[in-house]
Order: C-alpha cells, then sequence, then structure tokens
C-alpha cells in the first residue's frame, strides 16, 4: 500500500501560494521560528493571507524542542482565537508542535497519555476525525514532517509520538528560499538526516516499490548534492530541500529503522540529523552482518551510486561522513555520562516503534553492544 495525503507545491517563491490556499478562510494562525521572523518569511506569510481577507494570528519563537508543556501554553489563546486553518512555517519541531496543537485543538478531551506512542508494545486510544486544515512550509531539510503522520513530543524529557492520517499536513509548500537560510552545519546534519531517512525507508520489512521510488530518488539526490549543499549553493540547497520531502514520503509508508531507534533514545547527546549520520554506518555493518534481505537491499542502493556491493555503500557512507567533518560521538558526550545511561538507552531502543521494521530483530543486549562500538569508534 501506498498512501499520501499531501498536496504539495514547489518552486521558487511558492510561499505566495498562501494566498489562494487561504482564500475562503475568515482566520488563519501562522505558528513560526524566529528565524522566519527574522528574515521576513513569517510577515511574507501574513501579508499573503491577509490579501486573501483572512484575519490573522501569529505565534514566533517557538522552542526547538515540541512537548505537552508547549502545547498546554499556546492552547488557552488558540481556542479564543478559533483558527479555522492552521499554517506552520519552520523546521520539523514546529511543524510537528503546529500538527500537536491541531490534534488538542479539534479534541479537546483528547489526553495526551491515552492517545501517545510509548513504545512498540503499547496500543493508545486512536485519535477521532479532525477537522482543521493545515499547511506546512518547511525551513530546514530533512525532517519530513510536512507529509508525514506523525507528531514527536517531549513530555518530562522523553520523545513520544502521536501518530494519525489526520495529522498529515493538507498542503506543503516547499519555497527553496527558506532553506538557503540554513547555517551550513544546519544543512550538514538534516541532510544527512534525509540520507538515513531514505536508506532505511529502503530497507525495511514493508518497503514497497512506490516508497523505492521515493527513497533511492531521494538517496541519489543527497550523495550527489549534499556537500555543494553545505557550502551553500543555492542549486544544491533546492535540490536537497524536494530530496528532504521524497524521504519523508518513503518512510511515511515504510517507516524507518533500527538507527532512528536508536538515536530517538540517544536524543540528548545532540541534534537528531547529526546522530542518525553517526549511528547509520553501524547499524548497516549489523543488518548486512545478519540479514540476507539486508545485504540484496544495500547492493541495490550501491548499484544506483555506481557502486556493487553492500559494503561499497556502507564504505561510501563513512566516506560521505568524514568529507562532511561528522564527529565521532565520543566528541559530543564524556564516557561517565554515556556509561550512565548506555543500558537504559538500549532497552528503550528495543521497544521503539521503528525497530519492529528493520530487516533484522535486534536484541537489547545487541543494541547495547552496538552503542559501545559507535562510542568508540570501532
Amino acid at each position: 500500500m501506498f498512501w499520501l495525503k499531501t498536496k504539495i507545491l514547489e518552486g521558487e517563491g511558492s510561499l505566495g501560494a498562501i494566498s489562494k490556499e487561504v482564500r475562503g478562510y475568515e482566520r488563519v494562525l501562522i505558528l513560526a521560528s524566529n528565524s522566519i521572523k527574522r528574515y521576513g518569511f513569517l510577515s511574507e506569510a501574513e501579508d499573503y493571507a491577509r490579501e486573501a481577507g483572512a484575519e490573522v494570528f501569529s505565534i514566533a519563537g517557538l522552542p526547538a524542542e515540541p512537548s505537552v508543556e508547549v502545547i498546554e501554553g499556546f492552547l488557552p489563546k488558540v481556542r479564543e482565537f478559533k483558527p479555522e486553518l492552521l499554517i506552520a512555517i519552520g523546521g520539523g519541531s514546529v511543524i510537528d508542535t503546529t500538527k500537536a496543537l491541531k490534534v488538542f485543538y479539534d479534541a479537546p478531551e483528547l489526553n495526551f497519555d491515552e492517545i501517545a506512542f510509548i513504545d512498540r508494545f503499547s496500543r493508545p486510544k486512536p485519535v477521532p476525525r479532525l477537522r482543521t486544515p493545515l499547511i506546512a512550509v518547511p525551513s530546514t531539510s530533512g525532517a519530513g514532517s510536512e507529509v508525514s503522520a506523525a507528531s514527536v513530543l517531549k513530555k518530562g524529557g522523553v520523545k513520544y509520538n502521536i501518530v494519525t492520517p489526520d495529522i498529515a499536513p493538507d498542503t506543503a509548500i516547499l519555497d527553496p528560499r527558506l532553506p538557503r537560510t540554513m547555517p551550513s552545519e544546519v544543512a550538514r546534519n538534516s541532510g544527512l538526516d534525509v540520507l538515513v531517512h531514505g536508506i532505511e525507508a529502503y530497507t525495511t520489512k514493508v518497503a514497497n516499490p512506490f516508497s523505492d521510488a521515493m527513497a533511492i530518488r531521494a538517496i541519489k539526490t543527497v550523495y550527489k548534492w549534499l556537500p555543494l549543499s553545505v557550502k551553500g549553493n543555492e542549486d544544491a540547497r533546492a535540490r536537497i530541500h524536494y530530496a528532504a520531502t521524497m524521504a519523508g514520503i518513503a518512510f511515511l509508508n515504510a517507516r524507518l529503522g533500527l538507527c532512528h531507534a536508536m538515536s530517538h533514545k540517544a536524543a540528548w547527546m545532540g541534534p537528531h540529523g547529526l546522530l542518525n549520520a553517526i549511528f547509520l554506518p553501524y547499524v548497516m555493518e549489523f543488518n548486512a552482518s545478519k540479514s540476507e534481505y539486508a545485504r540484496k537491499r544495500y547492493a541495490e542502493i550501491a548499484g544506483e551510486l555506481g557502486m556493487k556491493t553492500a559494503k561499497d555503500l556502507i564504505d561510501a557512507v563513512k566516506d560521505l561522513n568524514r568529507a562532511l567533518k561528522v564527529p565521532g560521538l565520543r566528541e559530543l558526550v564524556n564516557e561517565e555520562a554515556f556509561l550512565s545511561k548506555v543500558g537504559e538507552m538500549a532497552k528503550e531502543a528495543y521497544r521503539d516503534g521503528l525497530a519492529s521494521f528493520n530487516p533484522i530483530e535486534a536484541e537489547p543486549e545487541e543494541i547495547r553492544g552496538l552503542y559501545f562500538k559507535i562510542y568508540r569508534g570501532e
């Protein structure tokens, strides 16, 4: 099965499509990051919405890590304004925050603890049908939240997922002007996240020919264009921006694997995309050593990149990390802190919902061993 709810509008200046998309709505709520406000894109979006005849209420400066507490703080103002349409402009965190806000605005009777996916062994209460449409305008090129049906939220320092098709944005606007404002480090980390999304989506147990097509195109684009994107090349930034959405469509349908399960539980160590990049070659080696299916799928990706074997692909991923100066895990966290948490991280990664889609089942002790191997750089 292949599914996509989101209409995708792309191209230089496509933010202007807000004028048409907003027509017919009287009250529009815009949520944005500080950088979107600083670079003038928030005021531009507000102008488009007002030109279409809407009253606009904006909330800028959303925190980098969306949390239940942040949502609860925003809700009274949102309910007072009573928006008919939501617009999220910013990185994946801004879009995830807006998705979660939509859930509790449209269904105020819901309790977060009842609907959140705690782990793969829990069965959350279904989210009812939601009514308020959502437009997502990503400013970074990695998360894929502009097409996904999940929102990642923290509660008590732990990340959980709300998953329902109704929070997948109705429209995604991909304007390359926005990701051109990314610092090079953010461009690197988010771009490497796209690569991980593509490789993991291509190798899960539920990958299909349609998700494969999106995954392969995203992988090839990142492999060729990310080094130029990191240097600020405008064409490369646009290509990676579109590839991020393609990879998002791939994992929306094919899910992700052990690399993401491990990085979710190591979120305290550093940026998500960077952790994924550090973990990926080790997880690929683990999968390839135990699964003929994984070796075959990695070899297929290698063939698309002009290589031959699974090992060739793993070596290419390592080479790309080195070329982009991806640090080792030791450079992000001291040994004492790592040792104090590694056992619990391994248990939680095993329970993560994405671990069940990995081509091979990894036991907690194997995951613990992987964390150690990654930390030591073996």
